[in-house]
């Protein structure tokens, strides 16, 4: 992809791991190292040299440095991009730049650059498990101060239901202690199966039975939205190892979370399919989508737009899935609705 192999220098720049970029300042590529096409995930066509870099489907903020550094002449250094590949997929890009040419002439511009999604995502882990130490501290001290107590009181609520009256005032009040405290205990549950630690119990996992022990755990809350929940399985579907109780715990809150955001009738779709060595569980609805800040993040712990939510759910769908050195990834529909993937290695 560069121009005179056999210089030495040139030869250096070709066996780079890293991607290399320079352009003139008319934006012609001058050499593009074969690491660069693979850094940045496109295909060769668009870096050849002595062609104009085009820098639209996804490489836009590839453009702007460009423009940054023919207006102001600085380096820029440990930047990060995020661009999107062609299929849609978010990519973090390092980046470098720096003018190319002395102090009098200007030439353009030389960029260096290295795919940091892998490393983003191996942080992102380790700040959840570090947050993990955090949250079992904390639920160590609720656990103890609330759980012994809220027995005692459900106990004594669910006495005073057999006492009163059906129908009376005090009666549904007591109803609603009962109601309330059953709450709170799932809330404390939540905590312990966030900030536990579990150890998996790999084994032979038939997809089927995964998805079908889902749908029973969120059956009631269908039929309580009378929600239509449709299933696309293949018959033939490889099978893998990983901890099928945990998968279907993690599949199912993603299923109950579309339920809680449709409206009547309305409708979740649960898919399996493997894509190349990765079995990928896939929950789409055609409820409002995620609406989310720049930054937000709905697997983050204590995250939740639900009312009384507790913003553990999709922590702990993150956390199952890593175990299984997998990937939790969302995005809304075209269509509208919003689109989960759980994605496991085969």
């Amino acid at each position: 992809m560069t121009q005179g192999a056999a210089n030495p220098y040139l030869q250096v720049i070709e066996s780079l791991s890293s991607g290399v970029l320079a352009v003139d300042d008319d934006g012609i590529i001058l050499i593009a190292n074969p690491a660069a096409c693979g850094q940045l995930h496109v295909p060769p066509t668009r870096l050849r040299v002595g062609e104009r870099l085009v820098t639209d489907n996804g490489l836009e903020p590839l453009g702007e440095v460009l423009r940054e550094i023919a207006e102001g002449d600085a380096p820029i250094t440990r930047r990060e991009l995020h661009i999107t590949t062609a299929d849609g997929e978010r990519k973090v890009i390092g980046l470098s730049a720096s003018p190319l040419g002395g102090e009098v002439e200007r030439k353009g511009t030389i960029l260096l650059f290295v795919d940091l999604t892998e490393v983003r995502r191996l942080e992102h882990i380790a700040s959840l498990n570090r947050q993990l130490a955090e949250v079992g501290e904390l639920t160590a001290g609720v656990v103890h101060e609330l759980r012994n107590p809220l027995s005692v009181i459900a106990g004594m609520a669910e006495l005073l239901v057999r006492r009163l009256e059906e129908g009376g005032r005090d009666h549904a009040t007591a109803v609603r202690i009962v109601q309330e405290a059953g709450n709170l205990e799932r809330v404390i549950r939540q905590f312990l199966g966030f900030a536990r630690p579990f150890d998996l119990e790999p084994t032979a996992c038939n997809v089927r039975e995964i998805v079908d022990r889902a749908l029973q755990l969120t059956q009631p809350a269908a039929q309580a939205k009378a929600a239509n929940v449709r299933v696309a399985c293949p018959d033939q579907l490889p099978a893998f190892r990983g901890d099928p109780v945990k998968l279907s715990q993690a599949l199912a809150n993603i299923i109950g979370n579309a339920i809680d955001v449709l409206q009547p009738n309305g409708e979740v779709r649960v898919s399996a399919v493997v894509d190349g060595a990765v079995m990928a569980f896939i929950v789409e609805d055609n409820g409002p989508g995620l609406k989310l800040q720049p930054g937000e993040d709905p697997f983050a712990p204590f995250f939740s737009r639900k009312t009384g939510g507790t913003g553990l759910g999709l922590a702990i769908v993150q956390r199952i899935i890593a175990a299984h050195n997998g990937t939790a990834s969302f995005a809304n529909r075209d269509e509208g609705g919003a689109r989960f993937e759980l994605r496991i290695p085969l």
